[in-house]
């Protein structure tokens, strides 16, 4: 399965939602292609809805357990690929334990998909190529987090109030190069749970696929 670029939605407008619990066929009769093929066709179908790409990651490290959204971009055979900075929570947590989870959920559709597995940082040369294509937003705030993860201490991590306008409104004119503590990390499920809604009339359904070397299974556990 080829890599496959998601749109940024970080700035959707709000727009009410509706649950929904007829849809598609279940994961286990869509075509083959294994767990990362499911996610991938979820994704595509909830291109519309409200942050349709976000997905909560949690990660446990030597903090304890924290948990934060992040806007996926692109999603392949094995994996599913975000962007930070470094070093942050993330990456502080991933070189403790790169075990971590991840929930897709999308209201308007009646579904949510759980990911366990092991997350990884990308090489350099991923994130150059990805850079470019992020919203100008994202390509300042960026350069923000360059300017201030250096000056970050104490326990709370603060900083000064105004910080983050200041360094955002000082790259507006330039800042084209990629900051050197941008990355791109990606997260590779051994285990993926689709959940689909239920009606009055009948009841919400789970799907798990569990991964192996010798690909992937699936069978219906308790919603």
């Amino acid at each position: 399965m080829p890599e496959r670029s998601l749109r940024n939605e970080a700035s959707s407008p709000e727009r009410s939602l509706r649950n929904e619990a007829s849809g598609p066929e279940s994961p286990e009769q869509l075509p083959p292609g294994g767990a990362m093929e499911v996610l991938a066709t979820w994704l595509d179908e909830a291109a519309d809805q409200p942050l349709g790409s976000t997905m909560t990651l949690a990660t446990a490290g030597p903090a304890g357990p924290r948990a934060r959204t992040v806007v996926v971009t692109g999603i392949d055979s094995a994996a599913v690929r975000f962007h930070s900075s470094a070093p942050t929570g993330k990456t502080v947590d991933l070189a403790a334990d790169p075990r971590a989870s991840a929930v897709f959920h999308w209201p308007g559709l009646g579904r949510q998909a759980v990911l366990t597995g092991l997350l990884a940082e990308l090489p350099r040369a991923v994130s150059a190529e990805a850079y470019p294509t992020r919203p100008r937003q994202l390509q300042l705030v960026a350069w923000v987090y360059e300017d201030l993860l250096p000056r970050l201490s104490g326990p709370d991590y603060a900083i000064e109030p105004g910080a983050v306008e200041a360094h955002f409104a000082a790259h507006t004119a330039g800042a084209q190069e990629v900051p050197p503590s941008w990355t791109t990390l990606a997260l590779t499920p051994t285990q993926i749970d689709f959940w689909r809604a239920g009606t009055a009339d009948t009841p919400p359904a789970r799907t798990r696929f569990v991964g192996s070397e010798r690909g992937w299974r699936s069978f219906p556990v308790l919603p």
